[in-house]
């Protein structure tokens, strides 16, 4: 590696993910040593071990305690323009077990007297600061951080603070800060309503998890990217951002969901219901994702899609719900649309009702379809494909996903032969999907487990 340009050892450097283990690569050599000294950003996670091993009687002499050793390194390393500090994730399923912490402050990291004995001083070319609170001593009572960093980190342009009661007393207008990403974070909406005041020129807004909010309020005019999931269930949510391009939004119920966002283009929205959808005219909407359990209500409510070209509908499966989701009611709301994904109940709802789908209702401009099947049979897929083949006159590319509790290998086998005989002029994919791990939406979403290309058939 010494044999290396200094620029390759440099970008490498740069990419370890903790700074011990640069501080390890510049014990190695001289020619490390000397490379490492361009580096302008230190990250320092406190791991679950390590912690342990500083509660242990027999060992906890023998720890740097990890403040100090945060300072130390800040302070030590030269030139800095990010700095990223927390606790690992492994400690968020041992919480239970460090009760007995709460009182303490030695993980703190969101403490003003231990961030103002370093931050002032290497602050004046940070561009990006992330702290990832201990939860266990941070959640009970309020930091002043928000204060610090707007009053000294004046070039400051990415902020990221996790686990944490923040107060927004003493905060000052930060015009330099076009990226702020909150996650577990207890706030009030008047504390919203500052942030959004203070760091009017942001860019990036992610709120994960951000409990306390009750009518929050996004007013923000240089928004271009927000992702939001709600914890809690406030009574309404509005967002006023004309600018804003993408969109990602989890909420439970709320009363009511204002969006003013006449730019926007990618929208995910994943909601149980809303009783009031004031949504303007989304004239730039070129991708939308809906996943909600009343899917056909908020169709419904949902205004004209017609900008539309990739769709995405998810909803729960259920044998026994008889409610259908409109076909012509679709096509009228999203004319234009050239893909659509269905989830695992979002397709069975598109099955013709006893009285078949409506007379007329087309949908030519479709090319495309992705469809979540949950089926054990080959006869209810063709008759699913059958009904929207009927309708979709210029589809060219059909992908079916089978559940991977019924997809096994004679079942995937007849269904590639028949489709493909059936419908020789179609390019076909088929796979597998299974559950995801991490669902987003309420209905849950999936993850393919793998899928392949066929040829067309024959004409």
């Amino acid at each position: 590696m010494e044999d290396l340009p200094h620029h390759l050892i440099l970008d490498i450097l740069g990419r370890l993910p903790d700074s011990a283990d640069v501080a390890r690569c510049r014990a190695a050599s001289r020619t490390l040593n000397a490379a490492a000294r361009g580096v302008t950003s230190v990250a320092l996670l406190c791991s679950l071990a390590r912690y342990l091993r500083s509660r242990s009687p027999d060992t906890r002499s023998l720890v740097v305690p990890f403040k100090s050793l945060v300072a130390s390194a800040v302070l030590g390393w030269g030139a800095v323009e990010s700095v990223a500090i927390g606790v690992d994730a492994s400690f968020a399923d041992s919480f239970e077990d460090m009760e007995d912490d709460e009182s303490g402050d030695d993980m703190y990291l969101m403490e003003v007297g231990f961030l103002a004995g370093w931050l002032p001083r290497v602050c004046e070319g940070l561009r990006a600061l992330s702290i990832s609170d201990f939860w266990v001593q941070s959640c009970w009572r309020k930091s002043d951080v928000l204060a610090l960093v707007s009053s000294c980190c004046r070039s400051l342009c990415e902020l990221e603070l996790k686990n944490a009661w923040l107060s927004v007393d003493g905060l000052n207008p930060l015009p330099s800060l076009t990226s702020l990403t909150l996650e577990f974070i207890r706030l009030d909406d008047e504390n919203l309503s500052k942030l959004c005041t203070c760091f009017s020129l942001l860019q990036v807004l992610n709120l994960r998890g951000v409990g306390g909010l009750k009518e929050p309020k996004i007013h923000l005019p240089d928004l271009r990217s927000c992702q939001w999931t709600v914890s809690n269930v406030p009574i309404s949510l509005a967002i006023y951002a004309p600018r804003l391009v993408k969109l990602r939004l989890k909420c439970i119920k709320p009363r009511s969901l204002i969006l003013e966002t006449p730019a926007l283009s990618d929208f995910d929205l994943s909601i149980v219901q809303a009783d009031d959808l004031q949504v303007k005219d989304l004239i730039s909407l070129k991708s939308f994702k809906l996943d909600s359990p009343f899917l056909c209500d908020l169709i419904t409510a949902f205004p004209s899609g017609k900008t539309v070209e990739k769709l995405t509908l998810n909803t729960e499966f259920n044998r026994d719900v008889k409610e259908m989701i409109s076909l012509e009611l679709l096509f009228k709301t999203f004319p234009n649309a050239s893909s659509l994904t269905l989830g695992p109940g979002a397709w069975s709802r598109l099955w013709p009702s006893p009285g078949g789908w409506e007379d007329g209702a087309e949908m030519k401009s479709l090319q495309g379809i992705v469809a979540c099947m949950v089926v054990s049979h080959i006869d209810v897929v063709q008759a699913f494909i059958a009904s929207m083949m009927d309708k979709c006159t210029n589809l060219s590319d059909f992908t079916i996903l089978v559940q991977q509790q019924h997809a096994d290998s004679d079942l995937l086998s007849n269904l590639t032969k028949r489709c493909t005989a059936d419908w020789p002029r179609l390019k076909w994919k088929f796979g597998v999907f299974k559950k995801a791990t991490e669902a987003y939406g309420f209905t849950g979403g999936w993850d393919i487990v793998w899928q392949r290309q066929t040829f067309k058939g024959a004409r």
